[in-house]
């Protein structure tokens, strides 16, 4: 277990070779910065517990998850933003915003690569 986790979600996203490709989404506990060694510790982690099977094609590290009002974490937008498609409509989520936040991150992670 990263105990600098406060929540996450595991979305399946399209692979050129492997057809499809585990990214997960974390979102840290308050106080905790983002850095690479949080998303080194959850892929080595992923690894050991369940087996290199599971090791994600990427770890984001968000600063919130989309979220209906009951607060159940919305994984039609999180894969939709994963996968570079249209998130649909997100209007009655709790907190809009993130969603935003979080496609900014995806264009950002693009001009890196």
């Amino acid at each position: 277990m990263v105990s600098e986790i406060g929540e996450a979600a595991v979305v399946p996203v399209a692979d050129p070779i492997k057809g499809k490709v585990p990214h997960m989404f974390v979102s840290l506990k308050p106080g905790i910065s983002p850095d690479h060694e949080i998303k080194k510790k959850v892929t080595s982690t992923l690894a050991s517990e369940i087996g290199p099977i599971a090791k994600p094609g990427k770890v984001w590290i968000v600063p919130d998850m989309p979220k209906t009002r009951s607060g159940k974490i919305m994984r039609r937008v999180l894969s939709a933003i994963a996968n570079n498609q249209d998130v649909g409509d997100i209007t009655t989520l709790a907190n809009p915003q993130v969603v935003e936040e979080i496609k900014k991150m995806s264009l950002d992670l693009d001009e890196e690569n």
